[in-house]
Formats: structure tokens, C-alpha cells, sequence
């Protein structure tokens, strides 16, 4: 059995073990939040970044009409209308434009939602990313639900590296409670 095993894994390129290391743990982190009674949805707020986190948000919002949506990191409304995908009034849409990083994501976020504790948030963002901006939103006092999308293939390793370098930093500044955090909320 042991035989088996090393073989197998003796056979992982270096590229595989990046995969298995680095990308891996961040992207199982965190599943997408159970949304089967969307009327207990509040809203949707979608991270600046790579745009199939605001294409994501814009299928949500035509699926679920009745939800606020806070795209963080969009200064322009009609950019912001454009990568959502046509299909939502713009009146649902506010933006938050002061944020320079995840951390000030969740803050701006937090300071102009006035989250109540009994609202349901939605995060949109890249699976990779989620552990952090998880992180950074618990710091500021504003629980949200994970809605991962993939992370483009090309450079995955780059970005894994970028977000384990992210959270150890985001720790060590305190602007996480946990290293990693954990997909459901000690508080919880």
C-alpha cells in the first residue's frame, strides 16, 4: 500500500505539488453558502478583481431581483453596470470606492451597509481570495456568506502565493483573528 502511495505521488510534478500546497487549501476553504431560501438574502457584495467575480454577482442580482448590490473597488457606475452584464437597475447598486485593499474592502463595506445581525450578505470574490477577505470582513464586525468563483488557471500559483503571503501579513497586522480562517465563524 505504501509502495502505491509513494509511486503515485513520486509521480506529481512540480507543478502538482504547488497545486496540492498552495492553491488547494485555499480554494476548499471555503463552499459556496447554502442559499435554498434566497428570501433570507439581504444582499451581494462583490470584490474588485478579476471580472467573473462581477459577472458572478451580476447573474445573482438578475436571479435574485430584490437584493442591494455593493461592488467595492469600482469607481465608475456605468463600468461597474457593464462587467455586471446588463439586466440590473441601477438604483440596487452601491459603490464603494475609497478601498485600496481587503481590508479597507471590508471596512468601507461594513461602514456603508450598517450590516444588522439578522441580514444575510453575500461575498462574491475568487475562491483563492476568500480566506482573507472572510478574514478581514469578521475583523470588522461584518459576518457575510461565502460565494466563491474560480480562479483563472493561468498564474493560479502566482495568486496562491500572493494570498498565503496576504494572510500571514493580515495576521500579523491584526487585521485577521485567524491565520486561516475557518469556514464557519467561531462565533457561530
Amino acid at each position: 500500500m505504501f509502495f502505491a502511495t509513494s509511486s503515485y505521488l513520486s509521480s506529481w510534478t512540480k507543478s502538482d505539488w504547488m497545486h496540492h500546497l498552495l492553491v488547494e487549501p485555499l480554494e476548499a476553504r471555503f463552499g459556496r453558502a447554502d442559499i435554498r431560501s434566497p428570501e433570507s438574502l439581504t444582499g451581494i457584495i462583490a470584490l474588485g478583481g478579476q471580472v467573473n467575480r462581477f459577472s458572478e454577482a451580476g447573474r445573482l442580482a438578475r436571479t435574485y431581483r430584490n437584493l442591494e448590490i455593493v461592488i467595492s473597488d469600482r469607481k465608475d457606475l456605468s463600468q461597474a453596470l457593464a462587467e455586471l452584464g446588463g439586466g440590473v437597475d441601477p438604483s440596487r447598486i452601491v459603490l464603494e470606492t475609497r478601498s485600496r485593499n481587503t481590508y479597507e474592502n471590508a471596512i468601507y463595506c461594513a461602514e456603508l451597509v450598517k450590516p444588522k445581525p439578522n441580514e444575510h450578505w453575500l461575498l462574491v470574490t475568487g475562491a483563492l481570495h476568500m480566506p482573507r477577505a472572510i478574514g478581514s470582513f469578521r475583523m470588522a464586525g461584518f459576518e457575510v456568506e461565502p460565494w466563491p468563483v474560480s480562479s483563472p488557471e493561468p498564474g493560479v500559483a502566482v495568486q496562491a502565493v500572493h494570498e498565503w503571503l496576504g494572510l500571514i501579513s493580515y495576521r500579523l497586522l491584526g487585521r485577521t483573528r485567524q491565520l486561516l480562517p475557518y469556514a464557519e465563524s467561531p462565533n457561530s
